[in-house]
């Protein structure tokens, strides 16, 4: 069978009959991928250090009729404090399960790569806040080609700063007062810049806005609920 060698982030993993695994990965290039690790369950395997959740993988794989066959692999990093941390691990879980559920399948998926990858090192330098939530997620929506509109108003293009806004989801951002409806939710305006720059900007950079933690946690659910109307995901 072909070869092929990959970086890859282990983003899920499934027993698969009495000792192998069905390992789920996002990679650069080649985008999402299920392949089988036969054996990797048992004790004497030399695969299993290489592939646990979360990791940064250097992989070789044999390309197979249904699942490509993970032949070798050596672990490049892996965030040994998340699990001393249960709101950590709980956001790196939620990542994953987010970035499983968007990537593409055998498409090159850099962006998301490099998203997934720096959201998993700022969680373990510690960095297991909302603002980091909110951050992923605002990014995963640019990504994938759905990120809200933020610098005026969707319906009348209205983008005067003495101007109320509210998020509309169903029209995909921000709309001023005079288009708000009754279940619109009121954005104020340090929030709306917040959102504009957590969407632009890689983590390490807005991590130290000053009030960034407090309008995250108040727009998080707001951010939740566009997720859920425009990538179709339960949160």
């Amino acid at each position: 069978m072909p070869t092929y060698q990959t970086l890859a982030i282990v983003i899920g993993r499934t027993n698969f009959g009495e000792a192998d695994r069905i390992i789920r990965l996002l990679t650069p290039a080649h985008g999402k991928i299920s392949a089988v690790a036969k054996g990797v369950r048992k004790i004497k395997s030399r695969l299993a250090g290489h592939l646990e959740l979360f990791g940064e993988t250097n992989l070789t794989l044999a390309t197979g009729r249904n699942l490509d066959v993970i032949s070798g692999a050596q672990l490049m990093w892996y965030p040994h404090e998340l699990a001393t941390d249960y709101q950590r691990i709980s956001l790196a879980y939620a990542f994953a399960t987010l970035i499983d559920r968007t990537a593409a399948e055998r498409q090159p998926q850099t962006g998301l790569y490099s998203h997934l990858n720096q959201a998993l090192h700022a969680l373990e330098k510690g960095q297991g806040s909302q603002l980091l939530e909110l951050w992923f997620k605002l990014r995963l929506l640019n990504l994938t080609g759905v990120r809200p509109e933020l610098s005026h108003c969707v319906i009348c293009g209205t983008a005067d700063p003495a101007q109320t806004y509210a998020l509309k989801l169903a029209a995909g951002g921000i709309v001023c007062r005079n288009d708000a409806g009754a279940g619109d939710a009121p954005m104020s305006l340090p929030a709306i810049k917040l959102w504009r720059l957590l969407s632009d900007y890689p983590y390490d950079t807005v991590a130290t806005i000053s009030d960034g933690p407090a309008l995250a946690t108040a727009t998080l659910p707001l951010c939740n609920a566009f997720c859920e109307y425009h990538l179709n995901i339960k949160l």
